[in-house]
């Protein structure tokens, strides 16, 4: 009955911020966002504890796979568009990976942070099941990747396509390529929602960083490792 109950309300808040999303389109009444908020507030005032309240939604965090798996359909529906530039894609994958991986590094020595957590935040461009298996295999903490990489999704979803926007890139393509790699599948949901085409670009974006993670920033992180002495 609790589980009933625990699903029952994440789904309804989700389906009312989605509604008050569509009325009031601005960034900041991500439905994402503004259900982590509410449930937040809620266990809080209700004292229920987060391990309960994880363990009664089991039900919705099972469908977190097949819902990731979902993103290729767009993948397969805008596929003719995307094999002409699919080397561009992958070539932009890898560069975005490399890049957020130097800065956190770069960012890591300059506060002078212990070696698990610089291991902990050098896999941060990339799904969170992928995520973890990364940090594990690095010596860091799934733990505390896992809280960044929802907390990028996050912040990429609700200022993603305004930050674009300001920098003057419009074409939903080179949108969705920043989403996929940058945000993963928060961002490639909210490309989905703002473009068929910029959500089919985000899909791919993500699988192929995905591969390009699992096998390029353990050997990117021991070269940085071995470059800083």
């Amino acid at each position: 009955m609790i589980s009933v109950f625990a699903c029952l309300l994440t789904v309804g808040l989700f389906t009312f911020t989605r509604a008050v999303h569509k009325c009031y389109s601005t960034p900041l009444l991500n439905p994402v966002l503004l259900c982590i908020v509410s449930i937040a507030i809620l266990l809080v005032a209700s004292n229920v504890s987060y391990t309960d309240y994880y363990l009664a939604s089991m039900p919705i965090n099972v469908l977190l796979e097949p819902a990731i798996v979902a993103l290729a359909y767009p993948l397969y529906s805008q596929f003719t568009a995307i094999r002409p530039v699919l080397i561009l894609l992958i070539v932009s994958a890898f560069l975005g990976i490399s890049v957020a991986t130097l800065m956190a590094y770069m960012l890591c020595l300059l506060f002078n942070a212990e070696p698990t957590l610089v291991a902990s935040l050098m896999a941060l461009s990339v799904t969170t099941p992928i995520t973890l298996l990364i940090t594990d295999a690095l010596g860091g903490l799934p733990s505390i990747a896992a809280v960044m990489v929802i907390l990028i999704g996050i912040v990429g979803s609700v200022f993603g396509l305004s930050l674009l926007q300001l920098c003057n890139i419009s074409q939903p393509q080179a949108k969705g390529i920043a989403l996929g790699v940058g945000c993963h599948a928060i961002g490639t949901a909210a490309a989905m929602e703002y473009d068929p085409q910029a959500g089919a670009f985000a899909s791919a974006a993500m699988i192929i960083s995905a591969i390009i993670s699992a096998f390029w920033v353990p050997i990117f992180f021991t070269i940085l490792n071995s470059l800083s002495g």
